[in-house]
């Protein structure tokens, strides 16, 4: 199983990916073996938007303005590093790759990540990361395991971990705590 997450600047399919993140998770998981085995890739938001007319909304842009300085270090503001679709894309896959099982899980936090991944796939002309069907909604199996779960996030039961760490919409983060929450509801 693993988990992925990605920043954007739409709320649509055709959304520009600013940034994604995934990491294979297990039982034996902790917040630190989390962060270091995490894949991260931060996208050229431009290219984007010249070569394949993916999308912007204002409404996504202001609620960047209003998010941390650190959230929009890591994934809004450009980088001299920023990789085109292309790369981005090739390094996620090969962190696939890592993965025997064909019919592995990928959890998202609901349907918006799994759009707009496959939607700028074939925007490129790639194959999609996965088949839509390794995706499952991650809300849902917080739900499920936790009883006192709200709206899909529930409090960590684990010593090793302080939900204080967790930086908001740093993707590595959020799939840290997405896996937390899975793999230790309350």
């Amino acid at each position: 199983m693993l988990v992925l997450d990605i920043e954007t600047l739409d709320i649509e399919s055709t959304a520009v990916v600013l940034s994604a993140s995934m990491v294979y998770i297990d039982e034996n998981d902790t917040w630190e073996s989390l962060l270091k085995k995490a894949v991260f890739v931060k996208f050229d938001a431009k290219d984007q938007i010249k070569n394949y007319k993916r999308t912007v909304s204002k409404d996504t842009l202001s609620w960047w303005n209003t998010q941390s300085d650190a959230a929009r270090n890591v994934s809004f503001n450009p980088k001299p590093d920023d990789v085109t679709v292309e790369k981005g894309i090739s390094i996620l896959r090969e962190y696939l790759k890592n993965d025997t099982n064909p019919t592995k899980i990928i959890w998202v936090r609901g349907s918006l990540d799994q759009m707009v991944i496959d939607s700028l796939c074939r925007s490129a002309k790639l194959e999609p990361l996965a088949r839509y069907n390794h995706y499952r909604d991650i809300r849902t199996g917080i739900d499920i395991l936790s009883e006192s779960s709200v709206n899909g996030y529930c409090e960590v039961r684990c010593d090793n971990f302080n939900k204080d760490w967790v930086q908001k919409h740093n993707p590595i983060h959020d799939i840290a705590y997405d896996a937390m929450q899975l793999l230790h509801p309350n």
